[in-house]
């Protein structure tokens, strides 16, 4: 059943589906963070939640496993034990106590711990698993799953109860019952939830025996890279592959899909052999599965896209406390609309113009795209009086037919606050001191500076996050600020990965920023409020000149209890002497040329082939580690990125950034906190093959819900560009994808957009100097004629 791969599941009876529309969200919200995690899917501050469940049947850990799968069987199975007359358990999280028992597989710890970065103080571990089901479902082709938040992490295990394949027909439906669903709808779960993943040897040996399955993996249904109705229609018309309806599942009792669908003559499975009445019985179960929650939790309204949206915002203080430097962005939805121009019109600290003109211009900095939705992003920068300061704005955005709109956040204006404001260029992280300075405005006293921190549980796969509040002491005055200040020692796995917010008494705070987008150095702020260095002028410019780039602080002021985030903002560069380490780190291995010190993003990072941390790392365990890519880099002591090209901007930076000792040798230095030492392979890099009788075409878009290439598929760990064209023999064209998968077909069976050669830099499984396509892109030869 949907226990052994993926299953959709169950609600309390009081949550309902989402039904019309909803008001537009006033910004800022609760569900800001996730919101961002749901739709920037790629592109400029991607969040790339859907990365490992795209292509849809894809894997990192290879052939035999399906990543979204996976989630839904995780969702599933956290939500299994929940109780709708005691009002307990339900998807809470809980799965983190209760690995291994029913929860049998690997696939739970992989899918945790791909989770668990997510997971923050705005971002529940259990509002990520629901969120985890929508992603699954959209990428493999499936209905949009509407997503509600407000879950709360459970702190210990539930009780046990999940369903087992060997469970009589009366025990799973006693189990469904008490999650709150009758006979009718665990058949529409069961049909929903094996629409994708199969059973595995290893875990389930007596449904399917060693050897009996390719990469010990026998599906539910054909169609293993699509969500659809086959599950049910090849049920219906007596051609079911599923191994737990036919084969020696049925000869010892464990054939539960057999017994579940057959349970009332199979008059409901029948009915969901019809795709439209599959994708509509789905998207409501798989809701109802992730609405079940313990007692007193509220959910919210179901997350919609902001059609504008505010991130990255910032104040600083400048010029003596004369002037407020503002930047941050504006995110606009471009789904439905083409721009010509993005302003903001702002209010003064008493709400009203004497500002003057009050306008602001942003300009274009990117886009982004989730599975339905896409964005652009406008960057803005400028300095305001302090005197008058801001208190809230409006986005006016200019179509491109010549039309205005205007957005006031549904009358209250976007707000800003600044009553204590970070001053990102007199924070930092370095080695393993965290420093944050910010301003606070009088007549306030009292600051405080709050850490939400990851702390490591023994026995638990994910951390907890706990808060740790430290008191700020005024450092200095500039003109009506008070500078204060706070230090705090992090543990090496919470220097990229805290949030932390500033705060002081009667006042909004300044929230959700990260230790991750902080230099290593803290400028000092003279009595005038001027930097003493010029290369951190600012906290929040938009700009960058040609040796460092700054830019904003990831979170929003506000005047509001609960700002939004910022994803992945750019950290802020600054000189630094760092700490006594080698002059030259010239690496100890050959075939490698070192390339410099450059800069590095925990949100947006270069190299993105391939990554480690080691407490014994060295510059030959990276470059072995990174054998067979073009480029290598050692980062924060401990830290191994490796990459055939650059997936994001980098600028190089003085070798003095570059100070971290190794960790497993301290007369090397390792890159320092945002800053790799970079080394290109001095061998010829990889490329495509010369395969005879064939020519290379290109770079090609593909789709797991539309494949390019379907007439046969392989996957092998071991793929290299000749063993792909040898399994297509006969075929037309041939093309490989994500280093282990490869396509045979006579013709494009679904349409295709050729793009970039950069797109296509996965090395094979089986030979690290051929290329293998990547995520949805495919690498395709040709017949010659």
């Amino acid at each position: 059943m949907g226990w052994i791969q993926s299953l959709a599941g169950v609600a309390l009876a009081f949550y309902v589906c989402l039904e019309g529309a909803t008001a537009a969200p006033t910004w800022p919200s609760s569900v800001d963070e996730l919101e961002d995690i749901m739709f920037l899917n790629t592109g400029y501050r991607a969040r790339r939640f859907a990365a490992p469940v795209t292509p849809c049947g894809f894997s990192t850990q290879g052939p035999g496993r399906n990543a979204a799968a996976e989630f839904i069987r995780t969702a599933f199975h956290d939500m299994a034990t929940g109780n709708v007359y005691l009002g307990s358990g339900g998807l809470d999280a809980s799965i983190v106590f209760e690995l291994g028992g029913d929860n049998i597989g690997p696939a739970f710890e992989t899918t945790l711990t791909t989770l668990a970065p997510f997971m923050t103080s705005r971002s529940s571990l259990s509002d990520i698993i629901a969120m985890s089901v929508y992603t699954a479902v959209r990428s493999c082709g499936g209905p949009i799953i509407p997503v509600k938040t407000g879950r709360v992490d459970a702190t210990e295990a539930g009780p046990p109860g999940v369903p087992v394949p060997q469970n009589s027909l009366f025990t799973f439906q006693n189990q469904f019952l008490r999650t709150g669903f009758d006979s009718t709808e665990m058949i529409k779960f069961v049909a929903c939830g094996h629409t994708l993943g199969g059973v595995h040897t290893e875990n389930f040996p007596q449904i399917v025996p060693p050897g009996s399955a390719p990469n010990g993996h026998k599906l539910f249904d054909s169609t293993n890279t699509k969500f659809d109705e086959k599950i049910a229609s090849e049920y219906v018309a007596g051609q079911s592959t599923d191994p737990l309806v036919v084969g020696p599942a049925r000869s010892v009792g464990r054939d539960s899909d057999f017994k579940v669908f057959n349970s009332d003559g199979n008059a409901t499975i029948s009915t969901m052999a019809d795709p439209a009445t599959f994708r509509s019985t789905c998207q409501a179960m798989f809701q109802k599965m992730i609405e079940v929650v313990p007692e007193g939790t509220t959910l919210t309204d179901a997350i919609t896209p902001y059609e504008v949206k505010p991130g990255a915002l910032q104040l600083t203080l400048q010029n003596g406390g004369s002037e407020i430097q503002f930047s941050g962005e504006i995110r606009v939805r471009t789904t439905s609309r083409q721009i010509s121009s993005v302003e903001l019109i702002y209010k003064d600290r008493q709400g009203g113009s004497a500002c003057g003109d009050c306008k602001i211009k942003a300009t274009p900095k990117g886009t982004a795209a989730g599975f339905d939705d896409s964005f652009a992003f406008y960057a803005f920068s400028a300095k305001i009086p302090s005197q008058s300061s801001i208190s809230a704005f409006d986005v006016l955005i200019t179509l491109a037919g010549g039309s205005i709109e205007t957005y006031d956040n549904n009358g209250q204006g976007f707000p800003v606050q600044d009553n204590i404001m970070l001053q990102a260029p007199q924070s930092c992280v370095s080695g393993s001191t965290l420093t944050i300075t910010a301003a606070v405005r009088s007549p306030a006293t009292g600051a405080n500076l709050v850490l939400s921190l990851k702390v490591p549980r023994d026995g638990v796969i994910v951390p907890e996050i706990q808060p740790q509040t430290v008191a700020m002491t005024q450092k200095s005055t500039v003109g009506p600020y008070k500078i204060v200040t706070a230090t705090y020692t992090l543990d090496a796995a919470q220097v990229q990965s805290t949030k932390f917010d500033v705060t002081s008494e009667g006042g909004a705070p300044d929230t959700f920023k990260s230790t991750g987008d902080l230099g290593s150095t803290c400028v000092d702020l003279d009595s005038t409020g001027s930097s003493s260095s010029s290369s951190s002028s600012s906290s929040s410019s938009s700009s960058s000149s040609s040796s460092t780039r700054v830019s904003s602080s990831p979170s929003s002021s506000s005047s509001v209890v609960n700002p939004p985030t910022s994803s992945n903002a750019m950290r802020t560069s600054t000189s630094s002497t760092g700490t006594s380490s080698p002059s030259a780190p010239t690496p100890a291995v050959s075939g490698y040329d070192y390339q410099g010190c450059y800069t590095d993003s925990s949100s947006k990072r270069v190299l993105t082939g391939r990554a480690t941390a080691s407490g014994t790392m060295t510059q030959q365990s990276c470059a072995t580690y990174c054998s067979g890519y073009t480029y290598w880099a050692v980062e924060y002591g401990s830290q191994c990125y490796c990459g055939n090209a650059f997936s994001n901007p980098t600028t190089s930076t003085p070798a003095s950034d570059c100070s971290f000792k190794c960790s497993g040798d301290a007369t090397q230095v390792c890159g320092g906190n945002g800053r790799m030492n970079l080394f290109k392979s001095s061998n010829p890099s990889p490329s495509n093959a010369t395969i005879p009788g064939y020519s290379y075409t290109g770079c090609y878009t593909d789709s797991g819900s539309a494949r390019v290439l379907k007439d046969k598929v392989f996957y092998d760990n071991g793929l290299t560009i000749e063993k792909c064209a040898s399994m297509c023999k006969g075929y037309k064209i041939f093309g490989t994808e994500y280093a282990t998968q490869c396509y045979c077909g006579n013709a494009f069976a679904n349409p295709t957009t050729k793009v970039a050669e950069s797109d296509c830099g996965r090395t094979c499984g089986g030979d690290a100097m051929q290329l293998c396509g990547a995520g949805n892109r495919l690498s395709v030869y040709t017949k010659d004629a």
